[in-house]
């Protein structure tokens, strides 16, 4: 019983943070919302625009997830479409996973982005920019 209330927290939750990529995607006003909601990361300004600007990526991730954890939920053979359901989830979490570092870090590949939130700098650029003076350093 506890295993099937996990499997519909899981999917209930994975159609919650769809939810919320879809507004943050549509509604650039709500960023700053979304990066108070990351208060609770130990890090820095730069990562949590990071993570929100990632929240589409973690969406996909949480979905594979969800269909990992429900094929054994079902204890399915993983043979034919099942066994190529598990491939494509455990995909999907992977691929998530990395390009949600490379958007944090370098802001790239910026389809994955939500188009507001393109232009501003991974995190890497933002602290080498603040590490050598900024834009508007003079000169020598």
């Amino acid at each position: 019983m506890v295993s099937y209330f996990l499997g519909f927290f899981f999917l209930a939750g994975s159609a919650f943070i769809t939810w919320r990529a879809v507004q943050l995607w549509r509604k650039p006003e709500d960023v700053d919302h979304f990066v108070d909601t990351f208060a609770f990361l130990p890090f820095g300004s730069e990562v949590k625009r990071g993570e929100v600007r990632s929240l589409p990526l973690t969406a996909a991730a949480l979905w594979g997830i969800t269909v990992l954890l429900l094929l054994g939920l079902t204890g399915a053979d993983l043979d034919g479409p099942i066994g190529a359901a598990f491939v494509i989830a455990v995909l999907v979490i992977l691929l998530s996973g990395l390009t949600e570092v490379c958007v944090v870090l370098f802001n790239m590949p910026r389809f994955v982005v939500p188009p507001h939130m393109r232009n501003e700098p991974g995190v890497v650029a933002a602290r080498r920019e603040r590490r050598v003076g900024g834009p508007n350093r003079p000169s020598a």
